[in-house]
């Protein structure tokens, strides 16, 4: 396989995969010197990609804990804040993603972790019980968007969480 030089600055995570691969069919090969411990750099190659990875699944989850919060407290002062840190977290998201990664990232997996964070923040800052039972709610519940949705307009995180909570309604 040829390397597409490309890749590095277009999708990191295949680029990694790919060069830790082929890293590894090379300190198979017995006609090569054995100077280089190439089995430890693959895995320090394919780390790099997976780094990013989860960088961008930290986005994710970052972005939907605040989108949880801005549905349960509407209201609060703190919803100004909320919306630009997901907007700014939206951004780094569309710099970020790659194709290889979407094959990688589970939604609902994100979501789960976003509700209990959510959850754990209203807790924090003395939720009432409405807006617990409200997060409680959606608890085991599937992710009510799309990384397509949550890369769209990143300029408009008021309308991110109309979408969150319109899918919630049904």
């Amino acid at each position: 396989m040829e390397a597409d030089p490309d890749l590095y600055t277009t999708d990191i995570l295949a680029w990694s995969e790919q060069q830790a691969g082929a890293l590894r069919e090379l300190a198979a090969r017995r006609d090569l010197p054995n100077a280089l411990d190439l089995t430890h750099v693959a895995e320090e190659i394919e780390d790099v990609g997976q780094s990013e990875l989860n960088a961008v699944k930290s986005f994710i989850r970052l972005v939907l804990r605040h989108a949880v919060k801005c549905l349960v407290s509407p209201d609060t002062p703190s919803v100004r804040h909320w919306h630009v840190e997901i907007s700014n977290w939206q951004t780094e998201l569309e710099d970020r993603v790659s194709p290889s990664m979407r094959r990688k990232i589970d939604m609902d997996f994100l979501w789960d972790r976003a509700v209990r964070q959510a959850e754990l923040d209203v807790r924090a800052w003395e939720g009432n019980d409405t807006m617990l039972t409200a997060v409680a709610a959606l608890r085991g519940t599937a992710c009510p968007v799309t990384l397509d949705t949550l890369l769209s307009d990143p300029a408009e995180p008021a309308l991110l969480v109309e979408r969150i909570e319109q899918a919630m309604r049904g």
